[in-house]
């Protein structure tokens, strides 16, 4: 054999070696890209904001560097605020880093190939040469697939999803919205009033309170607080679905008088009252003080809602120095929270042990007579058309200027 012929076959058998060698890699490694060539798993997709789920969406072409990762995550439309926050999102079971690379955030490490002399791993993410994200939010190659993870109507999230952290709860908690008509319709634009009515003696700045439809001169004397004067109760039904717990969230405006309460809790701690402006007087709980004479203005659950107060005040003042025991009547004006059970009732009462109660008779609470009733700002809210401020009663020629309360339902949600 010449040396001619040896050498076309050294030639042969090399370029034979060189073209095994050529498939091996066309299997491992892509340029720049991990170890194993590992693809991206189908389904990576992001939210229809267009943003990418913590676990690395990678650049156009960028070569190791770091992924962008959505703090938070993202919201799919439909999620309603009140929904569940936390802050990151779980990273899905495709963010795939090579063996030698350094492992990012949230990502899970696959082995299986050696990267290429170009494959860097940046802090936070895996980088694959060419993952692109398309239009609409779409990962292509290079992207990491999140598990299902979707926050849907109302905020709720499914499976292996964590919500963003950008979902603000609506007013008084989390929860599905419901249509407040469905739920509570007649307190919606409920007007409570404490009209003076009957020939019961009086003095001051009161008028007569007497039983409503009770003409007596006389006032209920009972042994106890509970059995003394006057108690006036109006029963609004709860709608939606029997045993159903609902949070209702609602505006009150109007002109009250105060009283003492305590074993509760009030709105405002500490609160400094305001003798010419609207004052939070919401209370949670607990029960009337000292067994005065002024009047309540309560709120009572039925059934009881497991966990909630159930009772509530909505005129409260604080004790000292002897703000909820004056000869007045104050403007309030606030949003709160309480809850209730689908098939239940809300109980309104006022309850006044002398059968006399405060009129509107305007700021100058030191004032022994009544000088002019306040007229509230209704802004936002929808009173009937035929509601005239200030409301008056008149009883055998004399007019006088009740307490009242306008209620407008700001939302309703059930967990």
């Amino acid at each position: 054999m010449n040396r001619t012929t040896l050498h076309m076959i050294f030639v042969a058998s090399f370029a034979l070696i060189a073209a095994s060698c050529s498939q091996g890699s066309a299997t491992g490694d892509p340029v720049g890209g991990n170890a194993g060539g590992s693809p991206a798993s189908s389904g990576g997709k992001t939210s229809a904001s267009g943003t990418v789920s913590s676990g690395g969406s990678s650049e156009p072409g960028d070569t190791g560097g770091a992924s962008t990762a959505d703090t938070g995550g993202s919201t799919e439309p439909g999620g309603s605020s009140g929904g569940d926050t936390s802050v990151g999102s779980t990273p899905s079971s495709g963010g795939a880093t090579s063996a030698s690379g350094t492992t990012a955030a949230g990502g899970s490490t696959k082995t299986g190939g050696t990267p290429s002399a170009s494959s860097t791993t940046a802090t936070g993410g895996s980088t694959k040469t060419g993952g692109t994200t398309g239009a609409a939010g779409t990962t292509a190659a290079g992207g990491s697939t999140k598990t299902g993870g979707t926050t849907g109507a109302a905020g709720t999230t499914s499976a292996g999803g964590t919500p963003s952290s950008g979902g603000t709860p609506s007013s008084g908690g989390g929860g599905a919205s419901v249509p407040p008509e469905t739920v509570v319709p007649d307190l919606m634009g409920f007007y409570w009033e404490g009209t003076c009515s009957g020939s019961i003696s009086i003095h001051g700045k009161n008028c007569p309170f007497a039983p409503t439809g009770s003409t007596s001169a006389t006032c209920a004397s009972g042994v106890t607080w509970a059995t003394r004067g006057t108690i006036r109760s109006k029963i609004l039904n709860v709608k939606g679905t029997t045993g159903t717990p609902y949070t209702v969230t609602f505006d009150v405006r109007g002109v009250v008088g105060t009283r003492c309460y305590t074993g509760g809790t009030p709105a405002v701690a500490n609160m400094t009252p305001n003798a010419s402006g609207a004052n939070n007087t919401w209370y949670v709980g607990g029960q009337q003080a000292n067994d005065s004479i002024w009047n309540t203005y309560e709120l009572h659950i039925s059934p009881p809602v497991p966990g909630a107060a159930n009772v509530y005040f909505l005129n409260s003042f604080p004790s000292n120095p002897n703000w909820c025991e004056k000869e007045a009547s104050y403007q309030v004006g606030y949003t709160a929270s309480f809850q209730v059970l689908g098939g239940g009732t809300m109980t309104f009462t006022i309850h006044d042990s002398n059968c006399m109660a405060q009129q509107n008779c305007g700021p100058a609470d030191t004032s022994p007579t009544c000088d002019a009733a306040r007229t509230i700002d209704l802004s936002g809210m929808s009173p009937a058309a035929t509601f005239t401020q200030p409301p008056t009663n008149s009883i055998g020629g004399t007019t006088y200027y009740p307490q009242w309360l306008y209620f407008d339902v700001k939302s309703v949600t059930s967990p």
